[in-house]
């Protein structure tokens, strides 16, 4: 052949590869939306309100950068962290003790900044004006999380922590929004601020080899290696994000790109989608081997690969035939050793919970990851939920998690706030289209109670919103919600009594457990008023690795005794309402509905936590304490701007500053500062006073006396770095949290246990007026709690015998309540006993222990009660009655 046909036969062929691929590569966008959805999408817009105020806050967000961009096209693309500095267009970095370590190779232009090291710090970035352009040294300008100084300093690049990544996030947010605005307006100046981005980002990618790590301080060499937790362009496969906006960018842009490329392409003879495909693939085969399968990890790692799975042209496309149709079965069904795919995700939810086995926190994002995924692939054509009806059940088990102003409940490693929305509002939209209304409805309950409570604000949404919610089918706005909640695996209690922010009461009692991010606390407590967690667990800490961050995580953050129990088993001596662990996470039933309580042993420690409503406004909580050891501190956290202490006859106690606490049980005691005690053996009380509302809030801590007792008034660490989990804003960091340590040594804490009442009030609403022992027992705890309402004698023991405590009182059992109302009888509750009496009324074991409940309400005595029950009172002889609730003697 000659050259001249060789020559016109090889550029025939080129022509033919050209077209063919070509015709292979499919039409975009198609990841969230199509060409044929604008007019739909723009339709929505005008006519919902949430969809209308949710673009408009998009445009006010993006339109001054966008404008500034036609005239200063520089300003926004100098200010990604780059390796900006000639000579140092690093295309190989090694990694050295998980951190950054030196860089190598210069490309053709500058390349992407890898994080400066893996762990975080203090400081957030300045505000995006404020940063400085083309940065050549990776040192960057922080402010302080936990100082009151917001002075900015300047942080050298080995110290940044997250900023290079969080830095580049927001921008590459910003071209994901103004892609999505180019999308819908098809306004030129939107495509060029995004492409510019977009270009600097995927071409300083595109040289940049994934990370070495020789001495494998992240587990694995890096490279392309399987094994590790690095990801591409993070130490952490999970927090390899960036590819995420980047992916949508490039689907809204796609026919835009490919119209306006960028100068270097001709360079180096590419196309965008042939740049962009190396990129995304090389984020997804990375993301395929590391992080390992289990766990959070495993969710996350899909969770930043699928969209630039789904981006991807098909198979055929390339030579190496790895395209969307390739990638995506490693999701939907395939599991490897490095990954799990779909169905062993599903599997990891317990079938009778419906909960995610790690700490709520980590549990609540899982789901709505699984769900935001599905919605994607129904967009291309694969219908993963519709098959897993454990993803609707593990949504609605999230808000048993919930409290009455729709915070998670917070234990483990997590920050506490609201739940995220974005669970029920991917179910609205999935069941909309598939013509699903009853679960549609049930998800516009969800959605519409969170809105109601301020919890939720659906104009805020973002574009991915105006995309997929759905407007709101006719529904109610009341959630049911269950007095008990309780998970096996976690061994944590949740109880309520009413579920509205004004005067629910709610209580958690939390077992412990080690990994699963959930925390080592032992026996820890919580308890809530005016929708807030008054006593809540420490959870102010920057990170895992921040100095503190043992204090938080672990017991001495929590409410409770320290040394001792601080993992393994718990054991449910009684629980009512009682939850079948088989068939629920909830009670099927109400013995009483005025007294919850929980009973839970866990080594040499037991713990009874009560809440006994006296009103449809007032409550007040009872905790009896038993550690069967000499030493025992008792540490009680509380929301405050101080704690006041007094003796039982409201007389101030003079505490003495020291300089420690004589003993530390734990090393981070450290954090406890401006130590001040007195040496009382007496009954006293402490008042947590909370005035930053109006009216201010307030907490009593009510504490029974023992001997050989020590009070410390401690300032603790701050209790979160969040403006939305406590009452204005209180104890918030840098603010330091009042703390109670109840020091009780050389005395056995279960003969002598601690015994206190709490009880939550706004200024001048306080109910209960005294509280009294009845009687003298090593092992009985007897008290007069009298209020403005009623009067309870309450008991609690952990012997089997017969006590009387008053001539009128008889009992034997766990715990009891005799509750007078004006004088006269009101009601009888006894929590798994033989026997209650008091004076002329009386509920009694036929056989086995009972919980069980007598009362008199409209002038008729109702009983309830989980075993055949013998019950006498002042007008009927002693009867025996079957097991049933609420049930009128007649």
């Amino acid at each position: 052949m000659s050259f001249k046909k060789q020559r016109i036969f090889i550029i025939g062929l080129l022509l033919v590869t050209f077209f063919t691929r070509a015709q292979n590569s499919e039409k975009h966008p198609r990841l969230y939306a199509d060409k044929n959805d604008r007019e739909q999408l723009l339709k929505k817009i005008e006519t919902e309100a949430w969809a209308k105020a949710s673009w408009n806050n998009l445009l006010s967000e993006i339109d001054v950068h966008v404008d500034r961009h036609v005239t200063d096209p520089e300003w926004i693309v100098s200010r990604l962290a780059m390796y900006w500095k000639d000579g140092q267009h690093y295309t190989q970095c090694y990694i050295k003790g998980q951190d950054w370590d030196y860089g190598e190779g210069n490309a053709p232009l500058p390349t992407v900044r890898l994080p400066g090291m893996r762990r975080w710090n203090d400081y957030l970035n300045v505000p995006l004006e404020d940063r400085l352009p083309y940065n050549e040294t990776g040192d960057m300008l922080g402010i302080s999380r936990s100082s009151a100084d917001k002075t900015p300093v300047l942080i050298p690049y080995k110290e940044t922590g997250h900023m290079v990544r969080q830095n580049n996030m927001e921008i590459l947010k910003l071209a994901e929004k103004s892609a999505f605005a180019y999308y819908l307006t098809q306004e030129e100046k939107y495509a060029k601020f995004s492409s510019d981005i977009f270009w600097t980002w995927m071409l300083g990618t595109y040289y940049m080899q994934p990370p070495l790590d020789p001495e494998k301080s992240t587990k694995g060499p890096g490279g392309y290696e399987p094994g590790g937790i690095m990801g591409y362009y993070d130490y952490e496969v999970i927090h390899d994000d960036r590819q995420i906006p980047m992916a949508i960018t490039y689907d809204f842009l796609y026919d835009y790109l490919n119209e306006h490329p960028h100068a270097h392409l001709k360079t180096i003879n590419k196309k965008p989608v042939d740049v962009a495909g190396t990129v995304f693939k090389r984020f997804i085969e990375i993301g395929l081997v590391r992080g390992g399968k289990k766990g959070n990890w495993n969710v996350n790692r899909y969770k930043n690969i699928l969209g630039s799975m789904l981006v991807l042209e098909p198979n055929n496309f390339y030579e190496d035939g790895k395209g969307r149709d390739y990638y995506i079965p490693f999701y939907t069904e395939k599991s490897g050793d490095h990954y799990a795919g779909l169905p062993e995700i599903m599997a990891n939810y317990n079938k009778t919970t419906g909960l995610w086995p790690e700490s709520p926190g980590y549990a609540s994002g899982m789901i709505p990851y699984v769900l935001d995924m599905g919605i994607k692939l129904y967009k291309s054509g694969i219908n993963t939920l519709g098959d897993n009806p454990i993803i609707s059940k593990a949504s609605l088990a999230n808000l048993g998690w919930l409290d009455a102003r729709g915070n998670l409940v917070l234990f483990g490693d997590m920050r506490g706030g609201p739940a995220n929305m974005s669970a029920f509002e991917s179910l609205l939209t999935y069941s909309t289209w598939e013509g699903d209304t009853e679960t549609a409805k049930k998800m516009a309950t969800v959605i519409r109670k969170n809105i109601a409570s301020g919890q939720y604000d659906r104009t805020a949404s973002d574009w991915t919103g105006i995309v997929f919610n759905q407007p709101l089918p006719e529904s109610g706005s009341d959630l049911p919600f269950n007095q008990t909640a309780y998970s096996p695996f976690h061994r944590h209690i949740i109880m309520k009594n009413g579920n509205d922010e004004d005067n629910a009461l709610m209580f958690t009692l939390y077992g412990g457990r080690y990994q699963s991010h959930l925390a080592k606390n032992g026996l820890a407590m919580q308890f809530y008023g005016k929708g807030w967690v008054l006593s809540p667990d420490a959870s102010a800490y920057e990170s895992y690795w921040s100095p503190d961050a043992g204090y938080h995580r672990g017991i001495t953050g929590s409410n409770t005794i320290v040394p001792g129990y601080n993992s393994g088993d718990i054991t449910i001596n009684a629980m009512d309402p009682s939850v079948d662990t088989e068939a629920s996470l909830y009670n099927s039933y109400i013995t009483s509905s005025k007294v919850s309580f929980s009973d839970v042993s866990a080594e040499e420690k037991r713990r009874l936590v009560a809440m006994i409503r006296t009103s449809e406004t007032t409550g007040y909580y009872v905790d009896v304490f038993r550690s069967n050891q000499q030493d025992n501190d008792y540490i009680h956290h509380n929301l405050g701007n101080r704690v006041t202490l007094k003796n039982a006859s409201n007389s101030p106690l003079e505490l003495k500053s020291v300089n420690d606490l004589g003993t530390a049980y734990d090393k981070n005691y450290s954090f406890f500062k401006n130590q001040k005690k007195i040496d009382f053996t007496e009954d006293f009380n402490a008042t947590w006073d909370i005035y930053n509302v109006s009216p201010a809030l307030h907490v009593n801590m009510w504490m029974m006396g023992q001997e050989k007792r020590t009070l410390y008034a401690v300032d603790a660490p701050p209790t979160t770095l969040r403006s939305d989990i406590t009452p204005g804003q209180v104890n918030k960091s840098p603010e330091t949290t009042p703390t109670l340590i109840i020091r009780q040594n050389g005395i056995n804490g279960k003969e002598y246990p601690f015994v206190s009442v709490f009880e939550s009030y706004e200024t001048n609403k306080k109910s209960i007026e005294s509280i009294s022992e009845v009687g003298e027992f090593t092992d009985l705890v007897s008290l007069k709690v009298v209020s403005k309402n009623s009067t309870q004698y309450i008991l609690s023991t952990t012997e089997h015998k017969v006590f009387k405590p008053s001539k009128a009182l008889t009992f034997q059992g766990t715990f009891a309540i005799a509750s007078e109302k004006n004088g006269t009888f009101e009601y009888l509750y006894l929590g798994k006993g033989k026997l209650l009496q008091n004076s002329d009324y009386s509920i009694e074991a036929v056989n086995e222990p009972v919980s069980a409940n007598l009362k008199f309400e409209n002038g008729s005595y109702f009983y309830s009660s989980d075993k055949p029950v013998l019950i006498q009172t002042k007008t009927i002889k002693k009867k025996q009655f079957p097991a049933g609730y609420h049930i009128e003697i007649k």
